[in-house]
């Protein structure tokens, strides 16, 4: 039944474009060009290159910087965002789990109230009122989307636990003597890895699209490092003049997002039995 559920092409897609983007992101910005474009900052600036450009395959923008660069190094600061918010919200939201599932009441109910808190608030609005009080930046756009992305994991975790702790392997250890730690990470944590993962993957493409929805607002990722969100805005700006100029950027994100969540309902469909995706 597995084998024929990560069989889906959809998935395989998702796959192999993720592995193209990780190659794009770690080589994309040592591609060579004719000496003049850099892919952050050219002080000498340059000529604005069209599309098949020999020194920029897809062009440059009005101070000569290859396109084709900035959007790899585009992708590394996208992929360094988002998988830094995903290892922080799942360190979190599934420490905050299961110390709301088995911590005493005094402790869980109010933590779990926070948590339900936290959804009252827009994700993208919560994440823009952080960054105006902290300020811009990379690190500044990393808290803001950690702080907004935890309680899903954390919520997810509980759920999770509250069915797996009463399954029969989890009472005999626990008649055994087990301690809670223990049955924890030995039993239930395995238990939900699959699952985990596979949101993970649908929460990483919600991040890479709201640090890039930050970015274009001109409130994430400043100047002078490219990012996603800013190649559009850029791109928006002279619309009239170069038209395709956003294209490249829109198609690449967008890719990526599709990609993730692909992956990440193959991966759900892979680990929960009871689905019936293929």
């Amino acid at each position: 039944m597995r084998k024929k559920k990560l069989k889906d092409p959809l998935v395989w897609a998702g796959i192999i474009f993720m592995v193209f983007l990780v190659l794009l992101a770690v080589f994309g910005p040592l591609i060579p060009t004719d000496g003049k474009t850099n892919p952050v900052f050219d002080p000498a600036g340059g000529v604005h290159l069209p599309y098949g450009s020999p020194h920029a395959f897809l062009g440059s923008d009005e101070i000569g910087r290859s396109f084709l660069q900035r959007i790899a190094y585009g992708a590394r600061i996208s992929l360094f965002i988002g998988f830094t918010v995903q290892i922080i919200n799942l360190t979190f939201g599934v420490f905050i789990g299961v110390v709301s599932t088995y911590a005493p009441k005094w402790i869980a109910v109010p933590i779990m109230r926070l948590t339900d808190g936290m959804f009252a608030f827009p994700d993208i609005l919560l994440a823009i009122l952080i960054i105006g009080i902290i300020g811009q930046g990379i690190i500044p756009v990393v808290v803001a989307l950690s702080i907004t992305g935890w309680p899903s994991i954390a919520r997810l975790t509980k759920t999770q636990l509250a069915t797996i702790k009463e399954r029969e392997f989890v009472v005999a250890a626990k008649a055994a003597g087990a301690p809670t730690s223990y049955l924890v990470i030995k039993h239930l944590l395995p238990q939900m890895s699959g699952i985990l993962l596979a949101v993970s993957m649908i929460d990483l493409a919600g991040t890479i699209l709201a640090e890039s929805t930050l970015s274009f607002l001109g409130i994430g990722v400043q100047l002078p490092t490219p990012s996603w969100g800013g190649l559009i805005n850029n791109a928006r700006a002279q619309l009239n003049s170069y038209p395709t100029e956003v294209i490249a950027p829109c198609l690449i994100l967008s890719l990526t997002v599709f990609s993730l969540n692909f992956i990440g309902d193959g991966l759900r469909a892979y680990f929960d039995p009871k689905s019936s995706n293929v």
